[in-house]
């Protein structure tokens, strides 16, 4: 059974916040997407919208990967080292979101946006936005998941 090291206060500390900033980040870049990128390529007509999605899909992973690594490392991170109070069903849960994401971006939502850089389709730009929903609730819940793991943080430093 994972349990977690007894490593110094500090070091649980930095692997939270680098956790936290991290799991935040990419929320709120999933929540652009889905309240304005995504319903925006619906509004451009013809050559406009496959140029849009193509030139998005170059700078997705470069605005995306760098919070997702890092909210990727540090939830495994949390396996080993978490604040006292926080359960080993926690940092697992958050790695049960992070597949989840993982696999509905990999699978479903890149071959929309690939498809939709090549001929716009309102079945699949719905589609896209269907599964970007589950994701943005993954990413909301993970986000809250993280709010209390900080503020369990915060508290246990306090006492």
């Amino acid at each position: 059974m994972l349990t977690a090291a007894a490593a110094p206060r500090g070091v649980t500390a930095i692997v939270v916040i680098a956790h936290t900033l991290a799991v935040l980040y990419t929320t709120g870049f999933v929540w652009t997407l889905q309240l304005m990128d995504y319903p925006m390529v619906a509004r451009l007509r013809g050559e406009a919208s496959t140029a849009y999605m193509d030139a998005h899909n170059g700078m997705f992973w470069r605005v995306l990967a760098p919070g997702l690594v890092t909210a990727g490392i540090t939830a495994l991170l949390l396996l080993f080292v978490r604040p006292d109070g926080i359960p080993l069903a926690v940092p697992l849960v958050i790695l049960v979101l992070l597949a989840a994401i993982i696999v509905l971006s990999g699978q479903v939502a890149t071959p929309d946006r690939l498809e939709l850089a090549k001929n716009f389709s309102t079945a699949t730009h719905d589609h896209l936005l269907n599964v970007s929903w589950i994701r943005t609730a993954a990413f909301t819940l993970w986000s809250g998941i993280d709010a209390w793991i900080l503020w369990r943080t915060i508290r246990g430093a306090a006492a």
